[in-house]
């Protein structure tokens, strides 16, 4: 396949893929300001897609590598911007009918609910799942490749699959499966080439200064999140913590796997794990997080307490319903060599070196968003 500097976008504003976007702009301003870059952007009721694109370039958020980018000329000449809401499949033929260039849908846009209720579940199909399907359904005549951003979570090794021990935790996981099973044959129908991208948990920047900036507290950070927040009530309650003492936390830095997603779009390769090859441990991550958060009354279990206090109804409730269930899972090896040939050039980021910077970091921001999603 001949490689193609036109890309079609979904997901930019979130944390992953925003920081493709400076990594696609980059990539057209080193290509001597050839190409273009299609951003589909869900507006909302108080952000236009313009306003919300616009907090992407907010200098304090950016890496500084994009002051080198003549950005204004990106705006003006390479990067357009089309509203779209993957949760209705909105009409985009209407944007594209005109266009004579071919583009590689990068479709990294996604619901990131890990609850198990029948209420996430139909948010999850909706939006992951025929929102995938319509969206690569209405673009396939505009299209040759298909790079969908899929997650770790989703991979189960063939020792898992051989036992029929690959379940999965929660409907993001199982449908992003699916969708993960699907592509291949809904690409190959259509004569596209296609790729599944699987970052693993995505934690703040190691590569690219200003270091630990992330835009959106989400999976780990929720853990930090809830503390923070439940320490002024119940801050004197001791709570139990149910976790895996012998397993860890899989995270990649947000510009390390926006690299790694950029660099392996024109190759050849169809499924990547973009993972770390080592697990940040339980018995340090969360202790980390809890003093980042302020919060010093815990104890470690190693399954749910029945006879809950109030803080611990309330966690279990809350952010422990979806974060226990990672917290209590086995380590399992993830295969990296086509990473690592990939990445051969670039040193893996210490994470576990790192966690306690960034984890102050989201602490001094209160754990709050950002930007306005």
């Amino acid at each position: 396949m001949k490689p193609v500097n036109n890309f079609i976008l979904t997901g930019s504003t979130g944390v992953l893929g925003s920081h493709i976007v400076y990594e696609l702009m980059v990539r057209i301003h080193q290509s001597g300001y050839v190409g273009k870059l299609i951003l589909l952007i869900r507006s909302k009721r108080t952000k236009s897609v313009q306003e919300r694109f616009d907090e992407l370039l907010n200098p304090d958020l950016m890496p500084e590598y994009m002051n080198q980018l003549d950005i204004d000329r990106l705006k003006t000449d390479h990067i357009d911007l089309i509203s779209y809401d993957i949760s209705n499949a909105t009409d985009l033929t209407q944007y594209l009918t005109t266009k004579t260039e071919k583009y590689h849908l990068i479709h990294c846009a996604a619901s990131v609910n890990l609850g198990t209720t029948p209420s996430a579940c139909e948010e999850i199909k909706r939006t992951n799942y025929y929102g995938t399907i319509q969206l690569i359904n209405q673009l396939q005549p505009y299209i040759i490749k298909v790079s969908y951003v899929s997650t770790a979570f989703a991979f189960r090794p063939q020792f898992l699959k051989e036992q029929n021990l690959a379940s999965y935790r929660n409907h993001y996981e199982s449908f992003k499966a699916k969708i993960e099973e699907d592509i291949p044959n809904l690409c190959e129908q259509y004569g596209l080439d296609w790729q599944i991208l699987r970052p693993s948990i995505i934690a703040g920047r190691l590569m690219d200064a200003p270091y630990h900036v992330i835009y959106r507290f989400l999976v780990f950070y929720l853990f930090g999140a809830f503390f923070y927040r439940a320490k002024e009530m119940y801050g004197h309650m001791n709570i139990r913590i149910a976790l895996n003492p012998k397993a860890g936390l899989n995270m990649v830095p947000v510009d390390y796997a926006a690299k790694v997603i950029v660099r392996a779009l024109s190759t050849e390769i169809n499924d990547l794990n973009i993972v770390h090859s080592r697990y940040v441990p339980n018995t340090f991550a969360v202790p980390t997080m809890l003093e980042a958060a302020g919060w010093t009354n815990y104890a470690f279990v190693t399954e749910i307490p029945t006879d809950q206090n109030e803080i611990e109804k309330l966690y279990y409730r809350t952010a422990g319903a979806q974060l226990s269930q990672y917290l209590l899972a086995d380590d399992y090896t993830f295969d990296m060599q086509i990473l690592r040939e990939l990445m051969h050039d670039v040193e893996e980021p210490n994470l576990e070196e790192n966690f306690t910077a960034l984890c102050r970091y989201a602490a001094d921001q209160k754990f709050k968003h950002m930007m306005a999603y």
